[in-house]
Order: C-alpha cells, then sequence, then structure tokens
C-alpha cells in the first residue's frame, strides 16, 4: 500500500470519529494559542487603551492569517515531498477536486511569493 493510499485511510477514519476524538487532538495546542491570545491582548489594551474585547478580535484574526499562510506553506511542503495534491485537500477539510482552488501555489507556474508566514518567521530573527 502506497504511503498516499495509507494516508487517504487514515483522514477517512479520523473523518468518521466523533467530533470529541478528533477535537482531543488540537485541544491543548488551542489552549496555549488562547493564552497568548489573552497575552498579547492585554498588552494591546495596555499599549493603545482598547477593551479587551477589540483587542482579542485583532490579535485572533492576525493568528488566523498567519494560521491559514502556515497551512499554505504546509501543504507546499507536503506536495514536494509526495503527498498527493488530493490527501493535502483532504487534510486540509477541502474537497479532493478543489485542491488546486484551495491551494493555488499548488499549481504549476504559479507565483511562489512570500507568505505572511516568512514575515513572521523573518521577525523572530
Amino acid at each position: 500500500m502506497s504511503r498516499n493510499t495509507e494516508d487517504r485511510k487514515a483522514l477517512d477514519q479520523l473523518d468518521a470519529e466523533p467530533a470529541e476524538d478528533q477535537i482531543a487532538y488540537f485541544q491543548k495546542p488551542f489552549m496555549v494559542l488562547w493564552a497568548a491570545v489573552q497575552e498579547a491582548s492585554a498588552e494591546l489594551e495596555e499599549d493603545y487603551g482598547m477593551s479587551s474585547d477589540v483587542a482579542q478580535i485583532w490579535v485572533a484574526e492576525r493568528l488566523r492569517q498567519v494560521s491559514d499562510s502556515l497551512v499554505d506553506r504546509l501543504a507546499e511542503k507536503a506536495v514536494s515531498h509526495g503527498v498527493s495534491k488530493s490527501n493535502v485537500a483532504r487534510a486540509a477539510q477541502a474537497s479532493p477536486a478543489n485542491a488546486l482552488r484551495r491551494f493555488p501555489r499548488l499549481r504549476n507556474g504559479e507565483n511562489r511569493g512570500r507568505l505572511l508566514i516568512d514575515d513572521v518567521l523573518d521577525s523572530l530573527d
């Protein structure tokens, strides 16, 4: 059985699991993310005098944007390592038929400019 076949089978099995079981795999990272949103938004409240609700939305939206960028980068990496575009789409809960619509950077010859994740990673240097 090929790696892509094994991945597809695993994704199908995971998709069939109850939501509670699926959530268990990302619950701890979410708790870390939630704490980070709280900490960063407190700094915004202090530095700019904005309400905690608005500060939390601002931080969470920027994290969503960089997370989307990270998913795009991971999709490129996976395909470069031989993962099928269909499995990449399935892992991102997109239809395999729409893999290139969901991940336009996977098209042959597509512009591979910088992503937001690149700017964030550069800021860590």
